[in-house]
Protein backbone atom coordinates (compact mmCIF):
# COMPACT_ATOMS: atom_id res chain seq x y z
CA UNK A 1 0.00 0.00 0.00
CA UNK A 2 1.63 3.24 -0.77
CA UNK A 3 0.96 6.51 0.86
CA UNK A 4 -2.01 7.63 -0.96
CA UNK A 5 -3.92 4.35 -0.38
CA UNK A 6 -2.73 4.39 2.84
CA UNK A 7 -4.21 7.97 3.70
CA UNK A 8 -7.25 7.21 2.02
CA UNK A 9 -7.62 3.74 3.93
CA UNK A 10 -6.69 5.73 6.86
CA UNK A 11 -9.44 8.67 6.21
CA UNK A 12 -12.39 5.69 5.20
CA UNK A 13 -11.47 3.81 8.75
CA UNK A 14 -12.11 7.21 10.77
CA UNK A 15 -15.19 8.20 9.29
CA UNK A 16 -16.26 4.70 10.01
CA UNK A 17 -15.15 5.48 13.91
CA UNK A 18 -16.91 9.04 14.08
CA UNK A 19 -20.63 6.89 12.57
CA UNK A 20 -20.37 4.25 14.92
CA UNK A 21 -19.44 6.50 18.12
CA UNK A 22 -21.71 9.21 17.46
CA UNK A 23 -24.62 6.72 16.66
CA UNK A 24 -23.97 4.99 19.85
CA UNK A 25 -23.62 8.64 21.92
CA UNK A 26 -27.05 9.39 20.26
CA UNK A 27 -28.75 6.06 21.14
CA UNK A 28 -27.46 6.41 24.76
CA UNK A 29 -28.64 10.22 25.33
CA UNK A 30 -32.26 9.58 23.73
CA UNK A 31 -32.43 5.92 26.33
CA UNK A 32 -32.44 8.59 29.00
CA UNK A 33 -35.66 9.21 30.79
CA UNK A 34 -37.15 12.78 29.47
CA UNK A 35 -36.32 14.67 32.56
CA UNK A 36 -32.52 14.05 32.48
CA UNK A 37 -32.80 14.48 28.84
CA UNK A 38 -34.04 18.14 30.05
CA UNK A 39 -31.74 18.97 32.54
CA UNK A 40 -28.67 18.60 30.60
CA UNK A 41 -29.88 21.43 27.91
CA UNK A 42 -30.48 18.28 25.05
CA UNK A 43 -34.25 17.96 25.00
CA UNK A 44 -37.33 20.16 25.37
CA UNK A 45 -40.41 18.74 27.01
CA UNK A 46 -43.38 18.04 27.32
CA UNK A 47 -44.60 20.07 24.67
CA UNK A 48 -48.32 21.20 23.09
CA UNK A 49 -49.09 21.97 19.91
CA UNK A 50 -50.75 25.55 19.17
CA UNK A 51 -50.94 25.72 15.73
CA UNK A 52 -49.85 24.46 12.48
CA UNK A 53 -49.39 26.35 8.97
CA UNK A 54 -48.12 24.87 5.63
CA UNK A 55 -45.39 27.32 3.91
CA UNK A 56 -44.34 26.02 0.71
CA UNK A 57 -43.63 22.64 0.85
CA UNK A 58 -43.12 22.55 4.80
CA UNK A 59 -44.94 22.53 7.68
CA UNK A 60 -44.61 25.37 10.51
CA UNK A 61 -45.38 23.55 14.18
CA UNK A 62 -45.64 26.17 16.62
CA UNK A 63 -45.91 24.56 20.13
CA UNK A 64 -46.87 26.48 23.66
CA UNK A 65 -43.18 27.88 24.91
CA UNK A 66 -41.86 25.18 27.82
CA UNK A 67 -41.64 27.01 31.28
CA UNK A 68 -38.77 24.32 31.51
CA UNK A 69 -37.31 25.23 28.32
CA UNK A 70 -33.85 24.51 28.97
CA UNK A 71 -32.25 23.25 25.74
CA UNK A 72 -29.08 24.75 24.08
CA UNK A 73 -30.77 24.31 20.45
CA UNK A 74 -29.82 27.15 17.83
CA UNK A 75 -32.16 27.88 15.13
CA UNK A 76 -31.29 25.91 12.20
CA UNK A 77 -30.44 22.95 14.29
CA UNK A 78 -31.79 19.68 13.44
CA UNK A 79 -34.00 18.13 16.34
CA UNK A 80 -36.24 14.61 16.50
CA UNK A 81 -40.14 15.27 17.43
CA UNK A 82 -41.59 12.40 18.92
CA UNK A 83 -43.94 11.39 21.72
CA UNK A 84 -40.96 11.49 24.09
CA UNK A 85 -39.55 8.52 21.86
CA UNK A 86 -36.31 10.05 20.19
CA UNK A 87 -35.60 6.31 19.25
CA UNK A 88 -38.45 5.25 18.32
CA UNK A 89 -39.98 4.64 14.73
CA UNK A 90 -42.31 6.95 14.41
CA UNK A 91 -40.01 10.60 15.35
CA UNK A 92 -40.40 13.34 12.69
CA UNK A 93 -37.49 15.34 11.07
CA UNK A 94 -37.62 18.92 11.93
CA UNK A 95 -35.74 22.19 11.87
CA UNK A 96 -35.38 24.41 15.17
CA UNK A 97 -36.94 27.99 14.57
CA UNK A 98 -36.58 28.91 18.20
CA UNK A 99 -39.22 31.02 20.00
CA UNK A 100 -41.36 33.18 17.44
CA UNK A 101 -44.23 35.03 17.73
CA UNK A 102 -46.35 32.66 17.21
CA UNK A 103 -44.87 29.74 20.10
CA UNK A 104 -42.03 27.91 19.86
CA UNK A 105 -41.29 26.85 16.25
CA UNK A 106 -40.22 23.94 14.24
CA UNK A 107 -40.54 23.21 10.03
CA UNK A 108 -41.32 19.79 9.28
CA UNK A 109 -41.66 17.71 6.11
CA UNK A 110 -45.26 18.63 5.09
CA UNK A 111 -45.94 15.06 4.78
CA UNK A 112 -45.39 14.86 8.83
CA UNK A 113 -47.41 12.47 10.29
CA UNK A 114 -48.96 15.26 12.95
CA UNK A 115 -52.16 13.49 15.45
CA UNK A 116 -51.77 14.41 18.54
CA UNK A 117 -52.04 17.90 20.16
CA UNK A 118 -50.15 17.17 23.56
CA UNK A 119 -47.18 14.90 25.06
CA UNK A 120 -44.33 16.18 22.04
CA UNK A 121 -41.16 16.36 22.61
CA UNK A 122 -37.58 17.81 20.99
CA UNK A 123 -34.37 15.76 21.10
CA UNK A 124 -31.58 17.03 19.52
CA UNK A 125 -30.66 14.67 16.26
CA UNK A 126 -27.66 12.91 15.02
CA UNK A 127 -26.09 13.97 11.71
CA UNK A 128 -24.69 10.97 10.36
CA UNK A 129 -22.34 12.20 7.43
CA UNK A 130 -21.10 8.74 6.78
CA UNK A 131 -22.15 8.64 2.70
CA UNK A 132 -21.21 12.03 1.92
CA UNK A 133 -17.46 11.57 2.92
CA UNK A 134 -16.82 8.17 1.56
CA UNK A 135 -18.17 9.54 -1.55
CA UNK A 136 -15.45 11.91 -1.82
CA UNK A 137 -12.98 9.55 -0.68
CA UNK A 138 -14.15 7.35 -3.77
CA UNK A 139 -13.82 10.43 -5.96
CA UNK A 140 -10.40 11.32 -4.41
CA UNK A 141 -9.22 8.11 -5.69
CA UNK A 142 -11.34 7.45 -8.96
CA UNK A 143 -10.64 10.82 -10.37
CA UNK A 144 -7.42 12.36 -12.43
CA UNK A 145 -7.78 15.63 -10.60
CA UNK A 146 -8.53 13.71 -6.94
CA UNK A 147 -5.06 11.54 -7.58
CA UNK A 148 -2.96 14.26 -9.39
CA UNK A 149 -4.60 17.74 -7.43
CA UNK A 150 -6.21 17.35 -4.42
CA UNK A 151 -3.91 14.14 -2.70
CA UNK A 152 -0.35 15.91 -3.34
CA UNK A 153 -1.75 19.14 -1.63
CA UNK A 154 -2.81 16.87 1.47
CA UNK A 155 0.14 14.94 1.67
CA UNK A 156 2.22 17.87 1.57
CA UNK A 157 3.69 17.54 -2.54
CA UNK A 158 3.03 20.51 -4.21
CA UNK A 159 0.71 23.46 -4.42
CA UNK A 160 1.39 25.92 -2.25
CA UNK A 161 4.31 27.75 -4.14
CA UNK A 162 4.32 31.92 -4.40
CA UNK A 163 5.04 33.86 -7.07
CA UNK A 164 6.10 37.01 -5.06
CA UNK A 165 6.17 39.23 -8.20
CA UNK A 166 2.42 39.07 -8.80
CA UNK A 167 2.44 39.23 -5.03
CA UNK A 168 3.92 42.84 -4.95
CA UNK A 169 1.57 43.50 -7.83
CA UNK A 170 -1.54 42.64 -5.74
CA UNK A 171 -0.18 44.34 -2.97
CA UNK A 172 -0.11 47.80 -4.86
CA UNK A 173 -3.50 46.83 -6.32
CA UNK A 174 -5.28 46.23 -2.89
CA UNK A 175 -4.15 49.21 -1.24
CA UNK A 176 -6.74 51.30 -1.22
CA UNK A 177 -9.20 48.09 -0.40
CA UNK A 178 -9.85 49.04 3.07
CA UNK A 179 -7.78 46.37 4.04
CA UNK A 180 -4.90 46.41 6.95
CA UNK A 181 -1.33 45.56 6.03
CA UNK A 182 -1.66 42.05 6.55
CA UNK A 183 -5.23 42.01 4.92
CA UNK A 184 -3.58 42.67 2.13
CA UNK A 185 -0.61 40.75 2.01
CA UNK A 186 -2.91 37.53 3.09
CA UNK A 187 -4.94 38.44 0.12
CA UNK A 188 -2.26 38.79 -2.08
CA UNK A 189 -0.67 35.63 -0.65
CA UNK A 190 -3.65 33.97 -1.54
CA UNK A 191 -3.55 35.51 -5.31
CA UNK A 192 -0.31 34.53 -6.18
CA UNK A 193 -0.32 30.87 -4.67
CA UNK A 194 0.05 28.38 -7.33
CA UNK A 195 -2.71 26.11 -5.78
CA UNK A 196 -3.87 26.94 -2.18
CA UNK A 197 -2.91 29.18 0.95
CA UNK A 198 -4.09 29.75 4.22
CA UNK A 199 -4.95 32.64 6.37
CA UNK A 200 -4.90 32.24 10.28
CA UNK A 201 -7.29 34.85 11.36
CA UNK A 202 -7.02 34.97 15.10
CA UNK A 203 -9.95 36.79 17.24
CA UNK A 204 -11.14 39.80 15.86
CA UNK A 205 -8.61 40.24 12.99
CA UNK A 206 -11.39 40.51 10.32
CA UNK A 207 -10.92 37.65 8.62
CA UNK A 208 -14.54 37.53 6.87
CA UNK A 209 -13.37 41.29 6.02
CA UNK A 210 -10.30 40.05 4.13
CA UNK A 211 -11.88 37.21 2.85
CA UNK A 212 -14.48 39.36 1.13
CA UNK A 213 -11.89 41.51 -0.22
CA UNK A 214 -10.05 38.44 -1.95
CA UNK A 215 -13.51 37.55 -3.17
CA UNK A 216 -13.59 40.59 -4.47
CA UNK A 217 -10.34 40.26 -6.46
CA UNK A 218 -11.49 37.22 -7.58
CA UNK A 219 -14.67 38.23 -9.20
CA UNK A 220 -12.43 41.21 -10.68
CA UNK A 221 -10.18 38.29 -12.74
CA UNK A 222 -13.54 36.84 -13.54
CA UNK A 223 -13.26 33.27 -11.49
CA UNK A 224 -15.92 31.74 -10.82
CA UNK A 225 -15.94 31.48 -6.93
CA UNK A 226 -17.15 28.75 -4.57
CA UNK A 227 -17.80 30.25 -0.99
CA UNK A 228 -18.28 27.55 1.67
CA UNK A 229 -18.22 26.50 5.10
CA UNK A 230 -19.09 23.55 7.32
CA UNK A 231 -21.88 25.45 8.39
CA UNK A 232 -24.89 27.47 6.77
CA UNK A 233 -24.18 30.48 9.39
CA UNK A 234 -20.78 30.74 8.64
CA UNK A 235 -21.37 30.97 4.45
CA UNK A 236 -24.08 33.32 5.07
CA UNK A 237 -22.03 35.73 7.39
CA UNK A 238 -19.44 35.98 4.27
CA UNK A 239 -21.93 35.80 1.56
CA UNK A 240 -23.27 39.08 3.76
CA UNK A 241 -19.43 40.59 3.28
CA UNK A 242 -18.70 40.47 -0.44
CA UNK A 243 -22.08 41.33 -1.50
CA UNK A 244 -21.41 44.99 -1.45
CA UNK A 245 -17.81 44.27 -3.07
CA UNK A 246 -18.95 42.36 -6.26
CA UNK A 247 -20.97 42.93 -9.76
CA UNK A 248 -21.86 40.03 -10.39
CA UNK A 249 -24.63 36.76 -9.72
CA UNK A 250 -24.80 35.84 -5.68
CA UNK A 251 -26.51 32.80 -4.46
CA UNK A 252 -26.72 30.58 -1.88
CA UNK A 253 -27.76 27.22 -2.65
CA UNK A 254 -29.57 25.60 0.03
CA UNK A 255 -33.40 25.89 1.40
CA UNK A 256 -34.40 29.38 2.67
CA UNK A 257 -32.94 30.44 6.18
CA UNK A 258 -35.86 32.55 7.42
CA UNK A 259 -33.68 33.95 10.44
CA UNK A 260 -30.88 34.06 8.91
CA UNK A 261 -31.43 34.81 5.40
CA UNK A 262 -31.42 38.61 5.10
CA UNK A 263 -29.88 40.06 2.11
CA UNK A 264 -29.40 36.65 0.94
CA UNK A 265 -30.48 34.92 -2.74
CA UNK A 266 -31.57 31.47 -2.26
CA UNK A 267 -31.84 28.71 -4.48
CA UNK A 268 -33.01 24.95 -4.38
CA UNK A 269 -30.40 24.04 -6.26
CA UNK A 270 -27.35 24.74 -8.53
CA UNK A 271 -29.48 24.97 -12.06
CA UNK A 272 -32.04 27.01 -10.43
CA UNK A 273 -29.32 29.71 -10.13
CA UNK A 274 -29.37 30.08 -14.30
CA UNK A 275 -25.57 29.46 -14.54
CA UNK A 276 -24.65 26.12 -15.15
CA UNK A 277 -23.13 27.60 -18.70
CA UNK A 278 -21.88 30.73 -17.14
CA UNK A 279 -18.50 31.58 -17.70
CA UNK A 280 -18.41 33.33 -14.82
CA UNK A 281 -17.77 35.83 -12.96
CA UNK A 282 -20.42 34.26 -9.99
CA UNK A 283 -20.06 33.54 -6.34
CA UNK A 284 -21.90 30.43 -4.70
CA UNK A 285 -22.39 29.74 -1.65
CA UNK A 286 -23.04 25.86 -0.35
CA UNK A 287 -21.97 23.76 2.41
CA UNK A 288 -19.93 20.93 1.26
CA UNK A 289 -22.34 18.38 1.26
CA UNK A 290 -24.39 20.37 -1.11
CA UNK A 291 -21.75 19.97 -3.28
CA UNK A 292 -22.15 15.95 -3.45
CA UNK A 293 -25.89 15.80 -3.43
CA UNK A 294 -28.17 16.70 -6.24
CA UNK A 295 -28.71 20.58 -5.05
CA UNK A 296 -25.05 21.34 -6.68
CA UNK A 297 -23.45 18.18 -7.96
CA UNK A 298 -22.67 19.26 -11.38
CA UNK A 299 -21.30 22.46 -10.24
CA UNK A 300 -17.77 23.06 -11.25
CA UNK A 301 -15.68 26.37 -9.82
CA UNK A 302 -12.39 27.67 -10.84
CA UNK A 303 -11.41 28.43 -7.16
CA UNK A 304 -12.92 27.52 -3.67
CA UNK A 305 -12.77 30.13 -0.51
CA UNK A 306 -13.17 27.89 2.50
CA UNK A 307 -14.01 29.31 5.95
CA UNK A 308 -13.70 28.47 9.46
CA UNK A 309 -11.35 25.51 8.26
CA UNK A 310 -9.98 25.01 11.57
CA UNK A 311 -13.18 23.59 12.71
CA UNK A 312 -13.50 21.56 9.28
CA UNK A 313 -11.94 18.00 9.61
CA UNK A 314 -9.88 16.62 5.72
CA UNK A 315 -12.87 14.23 4.58
CA UNK A 316 -14.98 17.28 4.21
CA UNK A 317 -13.00 19.86 3.21
CA UNK A 318 -11.84 16.85 -0.07
CA UNK A 319 -15.33 17.88 -1.63
CA UNK A 320 -14.80 21.46 -2.47
CA UNK A 321 -11.27 20.57 -3.34
CA UNK A 322 -12.64 18.02 -5.87
CA UNK A 323 -14.60 20.72 -7.11
CA UNK A 324 -12.30 23.82 -7.85
CA UNK A 325 -8.94 24.23 -9.06
CA UNK A 326 -7.59 26.90 -6.34
CA UNK A 327 -8.52 26.66 -2.94
CA UNK A 328 -7.60 29.37 -0.67
CA UNK A 329 -8.74 28.69 3.35
CA UNK A 330 -9.58 31.00 6.46
CA UNK A 331 -9.55 29.50 10.07
CA UNK A 332 -7.07 29.87 13.16
CA UNK A 333 -5.54 26.44 14.75
CA UNK A 334 -5.58 28.23 18.08
CA UNK A 335 -9.51 28.09 18.05
CA UNK A 336 -12.31 25.16 18.46
CA UNK A 337 -10.93 22.41 16.58
CA UNK A 338 -13.65 20.22 14.81
CA UNK A 339 -16.25 18.18 16.35
CA UNK A 340 -14.88 14.66 16.93
CA UNK A 341 -16.86 11.92 18.32
CA UNK A 342 -14.70 8.96 18.23
CA UNK A 343 -11.52 8.91 21.01
CA UNK A 344 -8.72 10.91 19.77
CA UNK A 345 -5.48 12.67 21.27
CA UNK A 346 -5.94 16.15 19.96
CA UNK A 347 -9.26 16.56 18.03
CA UNK A 348 -7.18 19.60 16.43
CA UNK A 349 -5.21 17.36 14.58
CA UNK A 350 -8.48 16.15 12.61
CA UNK A 351 -8.67 19.90 10.79
CA UNK A 352 -8.20 19.99 7.47
CA UNK A 353 -6.13 23.43 8.41
CA UNK A 354 -3.84 21.61 10.75
CA UNK A 355 -2.88 18.94 7.99
CA UNK A 356 -2.35 21.44 5.19
CA UNK A 357 0.08 24.11 7.88
CA UNK A 358 2.69 21.31 8.66
CA UNK A 359 3.74 21.53 5.13
CA UNK A 360 1.81 24.85 2.94
CA UNK A 361 2.78 28.31 3.89
CA UNK A 362 0.18 30.78 5.72
CA UNK A 363 -0.30 34.49 6.28
CA UNK A 364 -1.58 35.61 10.54
CA UNK A 365 -3.84 38.60 10.39
CA UNK A 366 -1.85 40.89 13.42
CA UNK A 367 -4.58 43.17 14.25
CA UNK A 368 -7.45 42.91 16.12
CA UNK A 369 -10.71 45.41 15.73
CA UNK A 370 -12.41 43.50 19.29
CA UNK A 371 -10.20 43.13 21.98
CA UNK A 372 -8.87 46.43 23.84
CA UNK A 373 -4.93 46.64 24.56
CA UNK A 374 -5.14 44.72 27.93
CA UNK A 375 -7.49 42.16 26.79
CA UNK A 376 -5.16 41.09 24.07
CA UNK A 377 -2.06 40.96 25.87
CA UNK A 378 -2.73 37.49 27.28
CA UNK A 379 -4.06 36.05 23.98
CA UNK A 380 -1.39 37.51 21.98
CA UNK A 381 1.50 36.09 24.66
CA UNK A 382 0.31 32.53 24.77
CA UNK A 383 -1.26 31.99 21.17
CA UNK A 384 0.45 34.08 18.61
CA UNK A 385 3.85 34.77 19.30
CA UNK A 386 3.61 38.27 20.75
CA UNK A 387 2.01 39.40 17.68
CA UNK A 388 -1.39 40.11 17.68
CA UNK A 389 -1.85 43.54 18.49
CA UNK A 390 -5.35 45.90 19.16
CA UNK A 391 -5.74 48.22 16.91
CA UNK A 392 -5.11 52.15 17.66
CA UNK A 393 -9.12 52.77 17.58
CA UNK A 394 -9.81 49.97 20.31
CA UNK A 395 -6.96 49.51 22.23
CA UNK A 396 -7.48 52.53 24.68
CA UNK A 397 -11.36 51.17 25.19
CA UNK A 398 -12.46 50.50 28.57
CA UNK A 399 -15.70 48.87 29.98
CA UNK A 400 -17.57 51.92 31.40
CA UNK A 401 -21.44 51.51 32.62
CA UNK A 402 -23.59 54.67 32.70
CA UNK A 403 -24.25 54.35 36.22
CA UNK A 404 -21.37 53.50 39.04
CA UNK A 405 -21.13 50.04 39.75
CA UNK A 406 -21.85 48.51 42.85
CA UNK A 407 -18.35 47.04 42.95
CA UNK A 408 -15.97 49.22 40.73
CA UNK A 409 -12.93 46.96 41.71
CA UNK A 410 -14.67 44.24 39.11
CA UNK A 411 -16.74 45.94 36.96
CA UNK A 412 -14.98 48.93 36.36
CA UNK A 413 -13.01 50.77 34.03
CA UNK A 414 -9.65 49.07 35.04
CA UNK A 415 -8.60 46.52 35.24
CA UNK A 416 -9.96 44.99 31.67
CA UNK A 417 -9.61 41.32 33.26
CA UNK A 418 -11.06 40.40 36.51
CA UNK A 419 -11.85 37.29 38.57
CA UNK A 420 -14.33 35.86 41.71
CA UNK A 421 -12.99 32.84 43.64
CA UNK A 422 -15.73 30.98 45.95
CA UNK A 423 -15.21 29.13 48.40
CA UNK A 424 -17.44 26.16 47.43
CA UNK A 425 -16.67 21.94 46.99
CA UNK A 426 -17.77 18.97 45.46
CA UNK A 427 -19.45 20.56 42.04
CA UNK A 428 -19.01 18.70 38.85
CA UNK A 429 -21.26 20.00 36.14
CA UNK A 430 -23.46 22.83 37.41
CA UNK A 431 -22.23 25.15 40.76
CA UNK A 432 -25.29 27.15 42.59
CA UNK A 433 -22.70 29.53 43.90
CA UNK A 434 -21.40 30.01 40.67
CA UNK A 435 -24.95 30.85 39.12
CA UNK A 436 -25.69 32.67 41.80
CA UNK A 437 -22.32 34.77 41.60
CA UNK A 438 -23.10 34.94 37.60
CA UNK A 439 -26.82 36.51 38.29
CA UNK A 440 -25.23 39.09 40.51
CA UNK A 441 -22.77 39.97 38.00
CA UNK A 442 -25.28 40.47 35.01
CA UNK A 443 -27.84 42.21 37.40
CA UNK A 444 -25.03 45.00 38.47
CA UNK A 445 -24.56 45.03 34.32
CA UNK A 446 -27.73 45.94 33.52
CA UNK A 447 -28.46 47.75 36.42
CA UNK A 448 -25.34 49.96 35.06
CA UNK A 449 -26.89 50.59 31.78
CA UNK A 450 -25.04 47.47 29.58
CA UNK A 451 -27.83 45.86 26.98
CA UNK A 452 -28.54 42.30 27.42
CA UNK A 453 -27.40 41.56 24.53
CA UNK A 454 -23.66 43.15 25.08
CA UNK A 455 -23.12 40.64 27.81
CA UNK A 456 -22.06 36.56 27.40
CA UNK A 457 -21.82 33.72 29.71
CA UNK A 458 -19.58 30.88 28.67
CA UNK A 459 -19.51 27.63 30.85
CA UNK A 460 -18.19 24.30 30.31
CA UNK A 461 -21.58 22.14 30.73
CA UNK A 462 -25.30 22.90 29.78
CA UNK A 463 -26.52 21.86 33.16
CA UNK A 464 -24.55 25.13 34.10
CA UNK A 465 -26.05 27.01 31.54
CA UNK A 466 -29.13 25.75 31.85
CA UNK A 467 -29.19 26.89 36.15
CA UNK A 468 -27.94 30.27 34.88
CA UNK A 469 -30.74 30.41 32.08
CA UNK A 470 -33.56 29.92 35.08
CA UNK A 471 -32.26 32.32 37.17
CA UNK A 472 -32.60 34.85 34.48
CA UNK A 473 -36.27 34.07 34.03
CA UNK A 474 -37.10 35.17 38.14
CA UNK A 475 -38.86 38.86 38.76
CA UNK A 476 -36.09 40.62 39.31
CA UNK A 477 -34.84 40.52 35.64
CA UNK A 478 -38.45 40.85 34.49
CA UNK A 479 -37.78 44.65 33.80
CA UNK A 480 -35.48 44.36 31.19
CA UNK A 481 -37.86 43.10 28.15
CA UNK A 482 -34.49 41.65 25.97
CA UNK A 483 -33.11 40.05 28.44
CA UNK A 484 -33.45 36.96 26.17
CA UNK A 485 -30.70 38.34 23.88
CA UNK A 486 -28.08 37.57 27.12
CA UNK A 487 -26.40 34.46 25.53
CA UNK A 488 -25.60 31.57 28.14
CA UNK A 489 -24.23 29.26 26.37
CA UNK A 490 -20.54 26.35 25.97
CA UNK A 491 -17.87 27.89 24.17
CA UNK A 492 -18.42 26.00 21.13
CA UNK A 493 -21.67 28.37 20.79
CA UNK A 494 -19.87 31.61 20.89
CA UNK A 495 -16.88 31.13 18.43
CA UNK A 496 -17.49 33.52 16.20
CA UNK A 497 -19.06 36.37 18.13
CA UNK A 498 -18.32 39.19 20.02
CA UNK A 499 -19.82 40.95 23.38
CA UNK A 500 -19.11 44.39 25.43
CA UNK A 501 -18.42 41.65 28.51
CA UNK A 502 -17.38 38.12 29.04
CA UNK A 503 -18.47 36.44 32.49
CA UNK A 504 -16.91 32.76 32.50
CA UNK A 505 -17.77 30.35 34.77
CA UNK A 506 -14.98 27.20 35.26
CA UNK A 507 -18.09 25.38 37.97
CA UNK A 508 -16.09 23.16 39.12
CA UNK A 509 -14.68 22.10 42.98
CA UNK A 510 -14.59 18.78 42.84
CA UNK A 511 -10.75 17.06 43.17
CA UNK A 512 -11.81 13.36 41.10
CA UNK A 513 -13.84 14.98 38.60
CA UNK A 514 -11.13 17.75 37.66
CA UNK A 515 -8.42 15.24 37.34
CA UNK A 516 -10.33 12.71 35.42
CA UNK A 517 -11.19 15.97 32.55
CA UNK A 518 -8.05 18.23 32.89
CA UNK A 519 -7.89 17.99 29.07
CA UNK A 520 -11.31 19.31 28.58
CA UNK A 521 -11.60 21.69 31.50
CA UNK A 522 -8.56 23.63 30.61
CA UNK A 523 -7.78 22.64 26.65
CA UNK A 524 -6.00 25.93 25.37
CA UNK A 525 -8.31 26.79 22.35
CA UNK A 526 -11.27 26.60 24.67
CA UNK A 527 -9.29 28.76 26.99
CA UNK A 528 -8.47 31.24 23.94
CA UNK A 529 -12.25 31.69 22.55
CA UNK A 530 -13.76 32.12 25.67
CA UNK A 531 -12.16 34.80 26.69
CA UNK A 532 -10.96 36.40 23.87
CA UNK A 533 -15.00 37.40 22.75
CA UNK A 534 -15.36 40.33 24.55
CA UNK A 535 -14.00 43.95 23.83
CA UNK A 536 -13.57 45.27 27.00
CA UNK A 537 -14.50 43.17 30.07
CA UNK A 538 -13.68 39.42 31.28
CA UNK A 539 -15.02 37.90 34.45
CA UNK A 540 -13.86 35.13 35.68
CA UNK A 541 -15.90 32.80 37.99
CA UNK A 542 -14.16 30.08 39.81
CA UNK A 543 -13.67 28.08 43.20
CA UNK A 544 -10.68 28.10 45.29
CA UNK A 545 -10.20 24.15 44.43
CA UNK A 546 -10.26 24.81 40.90
CA UNK A 547 -7.20 27.75 41.47
CA UNK A 548 -5.54 24.76 44.47
CA UNK A 549 -6.20 22.18 41.46
CA UNK A 550 -4.15 24.01 38.88
CA UNK A 551 -1.10 24.93 40.69
CA UNK A 552 -0.84 21.42 41.99
CA UNK A 553 -0.88 20.74 38.30
CA UNK A 554 0.62 23.51 36.36
CA UNK A 555 4.88 21.96 37.12
CA UNK A 556 4.13 18.44 35.29
CA UNK A 557 1.17 19.30 32.76
CA UNK A 558 1.54 22.67 30.54
CA UNK A 559 -2.49 23.34 30.09
CA UNK A 560 -3.28 23.68 33.95
CA UNK A 561 -0.14 26.04 33.79
CA UNK A 562 -2.08 28.00 30.81
CA UNK A 563 -5.02 28.41 32.89
CA UNK A 564 -3.68 28.83 35.90
CA UNK A 565 -1.49 32.19 33.66
CA UNK A 566 -4.65 33.06 32.62
CA UNK A 567 -5.98 33.46 36.47
CA UNK A 568 -3.10 35.00 37.26
CA UNK A 569 -3.49 37.65 34.02
CA UNK A 570 -6.84 38.64 36.09
CA UNK A 571 -5.03 39.46 39.86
Amino acid sequence: MNQAEEFRDTLERQVRAESRHGWENARNRWAKPLPERVLAGRAIGWLRIHQTETVRNRTLVHFVPSQDDMALFREGDRVRMSQNMPDGPDFIEAIFLGLTDKGLSVTVPHEAAIQARDGWSLDEEMIDLTDFYLRALHELAGTAHGREVVLPALLGGAGDEIDFEVHGEFCDALGESGMDESQIDAAAMCLAAERFHLVQGPPGTGKTHALAGLVGKLVEQGQRVLLTAFTHRAIHHALRKVLPMVDCPVFKVSDPFPHDGEGIEFRDDFAATGLLDHEGPYVIGATPFALFSSRACEARFDVAVIDETSQMRVEAAIMPMLRARRWFFFGDRQQLPPVVQRPVGDAAEDSVFARLSKNGGQTMLKTTYRLNEPLARWPSENFYQGELVAARANAGHRFVLKSPPKRPGLLGPEPSMVRVEIGHEGNRVSSTEEADEVAALIEEMLEGGLAPGEIGVVVPFRAQAARVRNLLRFERFAKWPEIGKLAVDTVERFQGQEREAMIVSFVVSDDAFMDRLAMFLTYPQRLNVAVTRARTKVVLVHSKRFRDWLERNAAHDENPALALSLLEAAD
